[in-house]
């Protein structure tokens, strides 16, 4: 299984790749989306979205993962503890 990226390592991998294709006009051209689009992921103003990841040879997995519990405790004036619980943020 391959290791996860995050988005900011996906617009990395495609501006290496717009290097490597000669500019975003060259790999936009090359991948059938617009040089704008291309532009805008560069540049974080938009997400990469399925034209781009495909182009990438990415797929987006959507995971959710369990909420880690919290101890918290309630106190009374001379600092004894009056209750413990976990509660999930």
């Amino acid at each position: 299984m391959s290791a996860a990226l995050r988005e900011e390592d996906v617009v990395a991998r495609l501006r290496e790749a717009c290097v490597a294709a000669g500019g975003q006009s060259a790999w936009a051209a090359a991948h059938g989306v617009s040089v704008p689009y291309v532009h805008d992921v560069c540049r974080g103003r938009r997400g990469p979205g399925e034209s781009v990841l495909r182009g990438l040879g990415l797929v987006r997995e959507v995971r959710y993962v369990p909420r880690e519990p919290r101890t918290v405790a309630l106190y009374d004036a001379d600092s004894v503890t009056l209750v413990e619980a976990e509660v999930l943020p």
